[in-house]
């Protein structure tokens, strides 16, 4: 495991073949981060806390983006990327449990 330099973000590797970023004051998880086909064994920050690298038994070691977009920013993205808003299909895909309703305005 491995601590973000800001002390917000806990890194685990595991034997399923994921990482899992964990908040530390709330302890919710964050991202999983699946690719490697073999336990995780190594896990480690970059000095800004930005990237996180790990490596594995699949003899790989993955370079990851730590700091995610939030839902509002990727949906804003992905509706400036396909130019319409969600279809029903989408919509219960990406966003379950919300109530359908525009969202790319």
């Amino acid at each position: 495991m491995a601590i973000s330099p800001d002390g917000r973000t806990l890194a685990t590797s595991s034997d399923d073949d994921t990482v899992r970023l964990w908040d530390v004051a709330t302890g919710e998880v964050r991202p999983t981060f699946t690719g490697h086909t073999g336990p995780v064994y190594a896990v480690a920050f970059g000095p800004d806390g930005r990237t996180l690298a790990t490596g594995s038994w699949d003899k790989t070691v993955r370079l990851w983006d730590v700091n995610l977009p939030t839902p509002s920013e990727t949906i804003r993205h992905i509706c400036q990327a396909v130019h319409r808003d969600f279809t029903a299909e989408e919509w219960s895909l990406y966003l379950p449990g919300r109530e359908l309703s525009p969202v790319c305005a």
